[in-house]
């Protein structure tokens, strides 16, 4: 009996597992780690130093003005070519045209046919005002008059006003045609190109293919800019390149049409030109747009724009950080050389201190 007492204790042991062991013995649980990544930002010093603003701009020697002129009409045969190559022209001189045989006749019939249909509008421009005095005429003293007279003398003067109307249009496409067929100078300058006609061609032309191109005597260098705003005429500036520098005076800004955007070219002569210079030659202009001297400055990437205002976090030696409102002056940015990118500022920040610079985040 005292051995199934036994057995039977043992049993209930066993079926209760652990909840009779003592709590302190529990497996426990792993402990939570939390990974804490601890953030690193680089800073700058304030400092007193120099700050320069400029603007880098390239250029190229060229001809200050240049025209290439195709004839607008195909197919047609070369009449004569008036210039030759080197040949000084001036604006409005004819240089070249093509044959107008395949549209003479038409074009002198239509110009006879405009003429006659000019007397013809007058003659019933007069008839109708005759007839409208007589109707008014009759009207006054009460008489009778035959609107039938008035109407036909409108119907002949509108139906002679149309057909008036369509030759001179017939008129303007011929004269159109013979223009086209015409290269006329538009600047002043020198023949630098004239197309040459392959056999084949049978002395026949493309229409919109440049036949001869003109330069300007005049050479200068040329900068396509977006900066014209810091370009005045009788401005000079020293353009260096690879064969010397010059000085050079802004004779033209010829600005893009209003609306089209694009890049204004500003034109630059040299006050002394050499025989070093030839067509081609690339230079490069600085301008300085603004100099400060022994001035408290900071890198521009520390500076930020909170509520409207220039700001900065500023740390301290024991790495707290605090946002500072300053006063900025000149500010220099998008210079390839960061050490040339400074901002000026005039109150909130002293020698010493340090500054976080944006994003500055370090791996």
């Amino acid at each position: 009996m005292k051995k199934a007492v036994g057995l039977t204790v043992i049993a209930a042991l066993l079926l209760t597992g652990c909840g009779l062991f003592p709590a302190e013995e529990e497996m426990r649980k792993a402990p939570v780690v939390a990974k804490v990544e601890e953030e690193y930002f680089s800073t700058a010093e304030v400092k007193i130093g120099n700050i320069r603003d400029y603007v880098s701009e390239r250029c190229s020697y060229q001809y200050q003005m240049t025209q290439n002129l195709a004839f607008e009409v195909g197919g047609e045969s070369l009449k004569e070519v008036y210039v030759v190559l080197g040949q000084k022209v001036f604006a409005g001189d004819v240089l070249a045209e093509l044959s107008v045989e395949s549209i003479e006749e038409e074009l002198e019939n239509s110009r006879e046919l405009c003429a006659q249909l000019e007397e013809e509008s007058a003659y019933y421009e007069g008839m109708l005002s005759i007839e409208k005095e007589r109707e008014a005429l009759a009207k006054r003293y009460g008489k009778t008059y035959d609107q039938n007279k008035l109407k036909k003398a409108t119907n002949a003067y509108e139906e002679c006003a149309g057909r008036k109307y369509i030759a001179e249009l017939r008129l303007g496409e011929l004269e159109a045609d013979v223009n086209g067929r015409r290269l006329v100078a538009g600047i002043d300058g020198i023949v630098d190109y004239i197309r040459e006609i392959p056999a084949w061609f049978n002395g026949r032309v493309n229409a919109r293919e440049k036949f001869i191109s003109i330069h300007s005597e005049r050479t200068g260098f040329v900068i396509p800019t977006l900066n014209d705003s810091i370009y005045h005429f009788g401005d000079v500036f020293t353009i260096v390149t690879e064969v010397g520098s010059y000085e050079c005076e802004v004779v033209k800004i010829n600005r893009p049409t209003v609306g089209t955007g694009g890049r204004t070219n500003v034109v630059l002569e040299p006050l002394h030109p050499d025989e070093n210079l030839y067509i081609g030659l690339n230079g490069d202009l600085i301008i300085e747009t603004g100099t400060r001297t022994d001035v408290v400055y900071i890198p521009t990437y520390a500076l930020r724009n909170i509520d409207g205002k220039p700001a900065v976090y500023v740390t301290d030696a024991n790495g707290i950080r605090s946002l500072r409102y300053i006063e900025i002056g000149l500010s220099v940015e998008g210079k390839s050389d960061p050490e040339e990118n400074r901002t000026e500022v005039i109150s909130g920040l002293k020698p010493g201190e340090n500054v976080i610079l944006r994003g500055g985040k370090k791996s």
